[in-house]
């Protein structure tokens, strides 16, 4: 049988390929052409109908589609550690706030291009700045160079803050992001220009802070505005029990009734947190398919849940899209949020499945940003974001073919060897190939100390 020449086989892996109805092969290979998946599958099989200009083996290790962070806030990236945290308030020059809203050009290039290292290393191949960087063309511009994807939209998009919003006494803030529904808008639109270029790592969404700080009308034209771009509309929600009385004493209702109610509640809005949910709220979530991003590490470390229900056992059974995610850094280190729905689940008395969190930083995350078509799963037809765990790491021996068990861990604890973004090698032995990736730690370092000094001058 006469073979097919394609760009890059990759041979020799212990495949997931996140494709539930073809999960597994071992050995297994994966051909890719033009940035896309051509052919996966038994390795026998692949090598009998390719043949490739470059071939790389694998040797045995895990091989999966890239996962993606589906909310983080890249400008507290470089912040692990710091001697606050997001509820230390402003008492210091040098704060959560003022770090983040202080920002330059040069500091959100080092930032970025810091935490596109980061994400690699632990193999998430996009991830979704939820609304906080304010140099977005240098953020984009950054990201391309890396070689790696990213969702960006309007920063700090709100048109509502009572007098005792915290945010609204940080004057620089306030500033560089005023409460106006116009420049929310109009900032999104320049995001979504970005999705011209259907091949563009960079892609805009429409994406509000939500909850107490978007008034209805912004909620309307937000959803107007991504249904029209085919984007999706995304939103952070329900978070605690202040949030959701401050949403509910502002405009009536909250969370998931007035996302309903404003016609915001679809499978093409993905909303952040929701841990404050009810049975009301199940049934609306299960009959109108909207995607869940979730943070379970922040629901135990603000004591949310317990003592509040955790439906999100429930709501993933039933078939909700539920993906996982970190949102801050700060004291929780990226890719702990499987381990961490594992930990949650069982402790609320409904454990999730050991490979569920896989699915869900995968195939489920692909869909809550709106590219369920083309990322998500090693499938023909879907781009080739790939990532090779390290070989020589005996933990990485799946016992079970059909369980994916040790996947739904891996995220930050098997080391990462190789990964290909659109079929595009971006890094190779755990290091960066498009950029230098020691300069870029370094840099990102000096305009952290720089800032700080700065602020506390």
């Amino acid at each position: 049988m006469h073979k097919k020449t394609v760009d890059t086989l990759i041979i020799n892996g212990d495949i997931f390929t996140g494709d539930r109805s073809q999960p597994h092969s071992r050995p297994g290979a994966i051909a890719i052409s033009d940035g896309v998946v051509v052919g996966v599958g038994r390795e026998q099989e692949i090598l009998s109908a390719y043949d490739a200009t470059r071939k790389i083996d694998a040797q045995g290790a895990l091989v999966h589609p890239g996962f993606i962070e589906t909310h983080i806030h890249s400008t507290g990236m470089a912040y692990h550690g710091a001697p606050f945290s997001p509820q230390s308030g402003n008492a210091s020059k040098v704060n959560y706030s003022s770090m983040k809203a202080e920002t330059d050009p040069e500091i959100t290039a080092a930032y970025t291009a810091a935490a596109a290292c980061s994400m690699l290393q632990r193999g998430f191949t996009l991830y979704f700045e939820a609304g906080t960087v304010f140099e977005t063309d240098v953020f984009a511009e950054t990201m391309t160079r890396c070689g790696v994807r990213a969702m960006v939209t309007a920063p700090w998009a709100w048109d509502y803050l009572s007098s005792n919003d915290p945010h609204a006494r940080h004057e620089t803030l306030m500033r560089r992001a005023p409460a106006d529904a116009r420049r929310v808008i109009d900032q999104c639109k320049h995001e979504l220009a970005r999705n011209k270029d259907d091949n563009a790592l960079v892609r805009g969404y429409v994406g509000l802070q939500g909850g107490s700080e978007s008034t209805d009308e912004l909620i309307r034209e937000s959803v107007k505005l991504a249904a029209e771009s085919n984007a999706i509309f995304w939103a952070h929600q329900a978070f605690t029990p202040d949030d959701v009385a401050d949403e509910r004493g502002s405009f009536g209702d909250a969370g998931t009734v007035r996302m309903h109610r404003l016609g915001a509640l679809g499978p093409d809005t993905t909303l952040a947190h929701m841990n404050m949910l009810d049975e009301q709220d199940v049934e609306l979530i299960l009959a109108m398919k909207p995607g869940l991003s979730w943070v379970p590490q922040h629901a135990m470390a603000y004591r949310i849940t317990p003592p509040q229900k955790c439906w999100f056992p429930h709501l993933y059974r039933k078939g909700a899209s539920v993906s996982l995610s970190v949102d801050t850094i700060m004291s929780h280190p990226i890719g702990i949020a499987g381990l961490m729905s594992l930990y949650l689940s069982a402790l609320v008395g409904d454990r999730l499945n050991d490979s569920d969190p896989f699915y869900m930083q995968t195939i489920d995350a692909a869909r809550n940003v709106g590219l369920g078509d083309r990322l998500g799963s090693l499938a023909v037809g879907k781009r080739a974001d790939v990532v090779i765990r390290e070989a020589r790491d005996i933990t990485h021996y799946s016992w079970r073919d059909d369980m994916g068990i040790l996947l739904s861990l891996s995220s930050s604890m098997i080391p990462v060897d190789t990964v290909l973004i659109d079929g595009k090698v971006v890094m190779e032995k755990g290091r960066l190939t498009t950029m230098d990736q020691d300069e870029i730690l370094a840099e990102a370092m000096r305009q952290r100390d720089l800032l700080a000094n700065r602020l506390s001058a």
